[in-house]
């Protein structure tokens, strides 16, 4: 389940309007599909419910349906996506400086805490990989599994990224952390973002995003996804 709130603030940081909804996150045919069953707080309604419905049961549907050639250019569009995500991440180590800081135990788990500062005159291999330079950060790394615990990042320059011209101010800060699942896999727990950004370099926005990730269910290869009425029929 992916809880969602945004707390949009004037600029003196009076919080203006706050928004929540919850969805449920389904994994379909390889690709992550989300269903909303909460909108401010509130489950939704029939009608919406049913709306909801409807749209899973199209995109089951279109999967299933559609041909070896278009499922191809989906599968090789997802690998060209994962590509880029793995090149961002190889130039991670060479982007910063990095020192050791102590240790302090995160959620239960014992962590070295690592500071992280852009390193001097690095130049990017890839353009995504340029914001990099604009964030420094400290890490939270499990000494049992190497594995990122927590991640706290603040921006030490403006940000500009999208089609649509947007930028984020320094000062925005970012915290993500991770939890161990089954002691099988570690995945996303939530993620902060305290922001002030500008879109199309004209509308100034300012607030929080917290999501918050839990209920994690694992599923088998033939599992079928259902209607909730469905629950309810005699067998």
């Amino acid at each position: 389940i992916e809880r969602m709130r945004f707390t949009s603030r004037d600029s003196k940081g009076n919080v203006k309007k706050v928004h929540s909804n919850a969805s449920e996150v389904l994994i379909i045919y390889g690709e992550p599909y989300e269903r909303k069953i909460e909108k401010d707080g509130e489950p939704l309604s029939e009608k919406d419910r049913a709306k909801e419905q409807e749209k899973l049961d199209r995109f089951v549907a279109e999967r299933a349906q559609e041909s070896e050639e278009k499922r191809r250019k989906r599968e090789e569009k997802r690998e060209k996506e994962r590509a880029k995500e793995r090149e961002f991440a190889r130039e991670i180590p060479d982007a910063f400086l990095f020192e050791l800081n102590g240790e302090e135990t995160v959620n239960g788990h014992t962590t070295w805490v690592v500071s992280a500062v852009p390193r001097p005159g690095y130049k990017t291999r890839t353009k995504d990989a340029g914001m990099l330079t604009k964030f420094k950060g400290r890490l939270w790394i499990d000494q049992a599994s190497y594995r990122w615990v927590k991640m706290e990042l603040e921006a030490i320059d403006t940000v500009s990224y999208g089609w649509v011209v947007a930028r984020l101010a320094k000062g925005t800060r970012v915290e993500l952390q991770q939890v161990r699942v089954n002691d099988e896999v570690w995945l996303p727990k939530s993620v902060s973002v305290r922001f002030d950004a500008r879109v199309a370099l004209l509308k100034r926005l300012q607030g929080d995003v917290d999501l918050s990730y839990g209920e994690y269910r694992k599923f088998q290869s033939d599992s079928r996804i259902v209607a909730t009425s469905e629950l309810d029929e005699p067998k």
